[in-house]
């Protein structure tokens, strides 16, 4: 393997993932691009950082959380 190779690497270029509604939140999100021309790229971002948030706070409660 030469340190060229990388250079001809080329990454596949991944559509859009279609995007399941968790909640009515990330539903109201998607009406207020629809609304106010919001571009897909910044719904699409915000939602997956509500998801990772949620489950990152989910962990720490239940790091958190004294057994019984």
């Amino acid at each position: 393997m030469s340190i060229f190779d990388w250079f001809k690497k080329t990454t596949p270029i991944l559509k859009t993932p279609k995007i399941e509604l968790q909640d009515s939140i990330e539903d109201a999100l998607w009406e207020m691009k629809e609304i106010y021309d919001f571009e897909t790229e910044e719904i699409e971002r915000t939602v997956f950082q509500k998801r990772r948030n949620l489950n990152y706070m989910n962990e720490c409660i239940k790091k958190n959380t004294p057994h019984k």
